[in-house]
């Protein structure tokens, strides 16, 4: 409060934990006509009294039965709205979504899945807010993020986007399968040629991590950065993961590609298909280009952001042809 108060206030109190209760704790203090003044705590007993304090606050919170306490305050001293001089368009958009939390039916659907998955597989605690972190974690693209974006908010111009527009109702319709063309559908169900052999590769190549391979769901695929794996005696393999993150978001977004190819840059032709030759060439091509990006991430120019070598060591490993043969630092 001594400290940071000016700056919160200009801001709306945006990004602070708690603000509601610090806003009402400054309003309280603004009706005092005395000075107000802190001191640090002092003493053995005043330590362990604010421990216990948070202690009960916390074991509350896990049983949920927290108690909400609505503070007196007085409207003349409340301070709403930020600063003109410190607007930014992202803190507009962020304050404008603090007042509309509404969310679309499709995304909370997702949200709910994705959260469900994590629980079926004993995983369970995960929050909305951590399922957007995932997607901005650096193993996967910046375009690669906004289509995983787009999918969980079903923002993706197809399947059921088309079916109130006049003339272009047989849009919705797979071209290849006659079914609804979802997302879902896309990913997990279509039998266009691209779909299967992606998969099939990306299936190889994960069990040269010695681990047990599955297709993933749509589920698995837009809830990627969360997916977890662990060794026989469990403890967790971060570098599989981060294999996993890169494989799945990767191969799902080529599958992306290659299904706008076919139907949008040769609609005309409703025979044209991709090669199964072509299919392979262009996979294995991109996971080349990743690792090679991978590898130039190491070096020390970019200083701090540069990758750890371990890293990308253990998230190769056993994936390369002839690695026996690379040297030890390739």
């Amino acid at each position: 409060l001594t400290r940071d108060l000016e700056k919160w206030e200009r801001l709306d109190w945006h990004g602070i934990s708690n603000r509601l209760a610090w806003k009402a704790l400054v309003n309280i203090l603004r009706q005092r006509c005395a000075t107000t003044t802190f001191r640090k705590a002092d003493g053995k007993e005043e330590w362990s009294l604010m421990d216990k304090g948070r202690s009960v606050a916390k074991q509350l919170t896990e049983r949920n039965e927290v108690q909400t306490i609505t503070p007196i305050t007085d409207q003349r001293f409340n301070l709403s709205g930020v600063r003109l001089s410190d607007l930014s368009q992202r803190l507009a958009y962020r304050m404008i979504r603090l007042r509309h939390k509404s969310k679309r039916p499709a995304t909370r659907h997702n949200l709910e899945s994705i959260i469900d998955n994590l629980v079926s597989k004993g995983e369970g605690g995960t929050k909305e807010d951590e399922i957007w972190t995932s997607l901005r974690v650096i193993e996967i693209r910046k375009p690669v993020q906004d289509f995983l974006w787009k999918c969980i908010h079903n923002a993706h111009r197809c399947g059921a986007f088309w079916k109130n527009i006049p003339d272009y109702e047989d849009r919705a319709l797979c071209s290849h399968c006659g079914d609804l063309e979802t997302m879902e559908h896309i990913m997990v169900q279509c039998q266009a040629p691209g779909r299967d052999t992606v998969w099939d590769l990306a299936g190889k190549i994960w069990e040269m991590k010695q681990a047990e391979w599955t297709r993933p769901s749509y589920t698995e695929i837009i809830g990627v950065g969360l997916q977890k794996w662990y060794t026989p005696k469990m403890k967790r393999r971060p570098t599989a993961e981060r294999f996993w993150r890169i494989l799945i978001s990767e191969s799902a977004y080529l599958i992306w590609c290659l299904r706008c190819e076919r139907a949008i840059g040769h609609s005309d032709d409703t025979n044209w298909k991709h090669t199964e030759k072509e299919i392979n060439a262009r996979w294995t091509s991109t996971l080349n280009k990743r690792l090679h990006l991978e590898m130039a991430m190491t070096h020390r120019r970019f200083g701090r952001q540069a990758l750890r070598k371990d890293t990308i060591l253990g998230t190769w490993r056993g994936t390369l042809r002839d690695e026996r043969a690379l040297p030890d630092d390739w």
